[in-house]
């Protein structure tokens, strides 16, 4: 009989091994992720959402906005990386850049968007540039202690200088400041020295200060807006803004005005933590050098901000005067317009400034009309007898547009759509319609108003026209004229704001609310 055999273990002794065995792996797992932990893209791709702090940034609003409901450039660039990750976002909106510099150090963010620019610290990376800015010192007219400066050294003993996280100091002004504390504290060191050397006056004579004198004083302030405010009620001297935030500022306000001008522009970047790996700047960064390669980043910067920075302050002053003491008379007309054919009024009413400055006796030299300026063949197709009465001008131009836009390829994308209908508005269907024939033979998208613009002014130069159907045309006037009606219906809609303004959802098509271009 055979010796009972033993294959294994007894059972206690089994489970030791198991559990040794267990205890070995979990220690290995443990050290690699000590050694080796997921990277920051692994991370979030596990979580399956990218979180976002967004600075609010009102720099106004685009007819993208109204079929992808986002009203900030990027806010649509964020989304479109979400997109790309393969994972959902979550956006927490704050007011100011300092908020935002927080949640980063405090790991509560993937990333922080909104003009932001690198606030030079060790606990925030640097992502992607987004677009270039440059930096305006402001002021106000109606303060009698400021003016414009010929140059930094220009600037007055003592001045309160706001500024805000999203404009730090321009390395020329941070250079001016520290050069006068350094020039003040020789002349400290040397009063308290009875055998230093009388201090150098030159060292003060390019600064404009005296050895006296306070330096200046630097006033931190939240937003763009506040610093307005604090310039209108003489609590700052001057402030530091972007010329994006400027412009749009003066546009509604044309008593700010610009002080000086700094050569040297800034990024505006995307922010990271920092202590994380780079996966994740990484793929930001490829994400924003393929639509720029690809020519998107330019489209939307053109969608979002080409109606900046459009008009001189004489033209600001103007347009501000005739709103005050003209729109009102016409209002009521621009309203049941866009009620009956379902456009925004105030697009109606962008259009009818450009025209006419709401002169309803306004007549060309080459013959058109009218608060609208209609010609006498567009009239009479129309159905409109007298070009100068107000009703029936605002109403004729109104379906005109809507006639233009309808005569328009489909396949045309809003809002270049609406901006191809403007120029057809002012220089003609098929001026247009050539313009766009010359981008296409020449390598463009003619369903791109960034291309076609450029083609347009072409249609000037006897090169260009003798090749197309309808010949000779002042084409940059078209382009001056589609930019002009953007940045007046801009202004309009930050002046008359309307509660469908702050809807994210909105209607598909243009012929519903057009909200911005």
């Amino acid at each position: 009989m055979f010796p009972h055999l033993r294959l294994r273990p007894p059972s206690s002794t089994w489970r030791q091994i198991e559990l040794g065995v267990f205890i070995v792996l979990l220690v290995m797992i443990g050290l690699r992720v000590w050694f080796q932990p997921p990277s920051a893209l692994q991370q979030l791709t596990f979580r399956e959402e990218l979180q976002v702090v967004l600075v609010e940034a009102p720099l106004g609003r685009s007819e993208l906005a109204a079929t992808s409901g986002h009203d900030q450039l990027e806010l649509a660039l964020l989304h479109g990386f979400a997109k790309e990750l393969g994972t959902r976002i979550r956006v927490t909106r704050v007011e100011t850049a300092a908020e935002a510099h927080r949640r980063l150090r405090e790991h509560r963010a993937d990333l922080a968007a909104g003009l932001l620019v690198d606030p030079d610290e060790p606990t925030i990376e640097r992502g992607p540039e987004i677009l270039a800015i440059q930096q305006v010192l402001a002021f106000w007219r109606g303060n009698e202690s400021t003016a414009a400066l010929p140059a930094l050294a220009s600037l007055p003993a003592g001045t309160r200088l706001g500024l805000t996280a999203q404009s730090p100091l321009p390395e020329r002004l941070r250079a001016h400041l520290a050069h006068a504390d350094a020039a003040r504290q020789q002349v400290s060191v040397r009063a308290g020295d009875p055998e230093s050397e009388t201090p150098n006056p030159g060292l003060f004579e390019t600064l404009g200060y005296e050895p006296r004198d306070p330096p200046v004083e630097l006033v931190p302030i939240g937003t763009a807006e506040a610093q307005r405010q604090a310039l209108a009620a003489g609590q700052i001297d001057y402030a530091l803004m972007s010329s994006l935030e400027f412009g749009r500022l003066q546009r509604l306000h044309p008593d700010l005005r610009t002080a000086y001008e700094f050569e040297r522009g800034v990024a505006v970047t995307w922010l990271f933590p920092a202590g994380f790996d780079r996966s994740l700047i990484d793929a930001a960064e490829a994400y924003i050098d393929r639509l720029r390669e690809n020519r998107d980043l330019e489209l939307m910067i053109d969608r979002y901000l080409g109606h900046l920075e459009t008009h001189d302050l004489v033209d600001a002053l103007t347009f501000a005067r005739r709103v005050d003491n003209q729109l009102d008379r016409f209002r009521g007309l621009f309203e049941r317009a866009g009620a009956e054919y379902g456009l925004d009024w105030r697009f109606i009413a962008a259009v009818a400034y450009q025209e006419s400055h709401w002169n309803a006796e306004a007549i060309s030299p080459t013959g058109v009309r009218g608060l609208m300026m209609l010609t006498q063949n567009t009239a009479s197709g129309l159905g409109v007898e007298d070009r100068t009465d107000p009703a029936s001008s605002v109403d004729g131009g109104t379906r005109y547009l809507l006639d233009l836009r309808e005569r328009l390829p489909e396949r045309i994308p809003e809002p270049d759509r609406t901006w191809m209908t403007l120029a057809a508005y002012n220089v003609g269907l098929g001026h247009l319609h050539d313009a766009r024939r010359l981008a296409d033979a020449n390598g463009d998208d003619p369903d791109r108003w960034l291309d076609v613009m450029q083609w347009l002014p072409r249609l000037a130069e006897r090169e260009w026209h003798e090749q197309t159907r309808y010949g000779y045309a002042r084409g940059w006037e078209p382009v001056l004229y589609v930019q002009n009606i953007r940045s007046y219906y801009d202004k309009l809609i930050q002046r008359f704001p309307a509660s469908s303004d702050q809807i994210p959802n909105a209607p598909q098509i243009y012929r519903r609310v057009p909200l911005s271009l």
